[in-house]
């Protein structure tokens, strides 16, 4: 994994969270979950592997990528006070989705990945959203107004971008043979597996649980 693979790693792991967060103001049962899971799993999988054609198309804006996670920076920020202030999250939905899927494609062109580390990421998309949209039906039980903890997450977030924003150039200039030495990811990836193992348990532990309450 280059580290440009990293960043995008990053960035689909935290975007999909917000997204969940904001998705918490939806009441899904389990099985439609499931699904829009399901579809942001194969969007983001499009989105990465069509993605990866457009290394040459985009070097052009290489200079500015900066610039435009700046600008992603402010339009998170900008739909945090919308959303804390109002509670209409709709709007925030969308503007978070289309980042979303810029900042995938910016990232996704100038990464090195193969196709199964592109359906790694999928995935974690996938697991991602699930988990932490069953994880909001616990957040809306806090005390705090259930608009104010999400916006506290995307202020995070926004400080993410703005750090994105900051160090993508220097990132992208990086010579990484000076690396090599001490990049050994090995483990890093069974650990990735063992996660993945263990959410996939979680998710068929609460398909079960939905079942036998449907049924009793």
């Amino acid at each position: 994994m280059d580290l440009i693979g990293g960043y995008l790693l990053v960035l689909l792991v935290l975007f999909t969270a917000n997204i969940a967060l904001i998705l918490g103001n939806y009441e899904f049962n389990n099985v439609k979950l499931i699904m829009v899971s399901a579809i942001f799993f194969v969007i983001s999988f499009i989105v990465i592997y069509a993605s990866s054609y457009f290394n040459t198309q985009l070097v052009f804006l290489l200079n500015y990528f900066s610039y435009i996670f700046l600008l992603i920076t402010v339009i998170v920020i900008a739909s945090l006070i919308y959303y804390v202030k109002t509670g209409n999250f709709k709007i925030v939905l969308y503007a978070i989705s289309i980042t979303f899927l810029i900042s995938v494609v910016l990232f996704a062109s100038q990464a090195t990945l193969d196709i199964l580390t592109m359906l790694l990421y999928s995935l974690f998309v996938f697991m991602i959203l699930f988990v932490v949209y069953q994880l909001t039906k616990l957040l809306r039980h806090a005390k705090r107004e259930y608009p104010v903890i999400v916006g506290e997450y995307m202020s995070l977030f926004g400080l993410l971008m703005f750090i994105f924003a900051l160090t993508y150039y220097s990132t992208i200039t990086l010579d990484y043979k000076m690396f090599s030495s001490f990049l050994i990811l090995t483990p890093t990836y069974q650990l990735i597996y063992v996660v993945i193992g263990m959410i996939a348990v979680l998710i068929v532990g609460v398909l079960i649980n939905d079942t036998k309450g449907g049924n009793s």
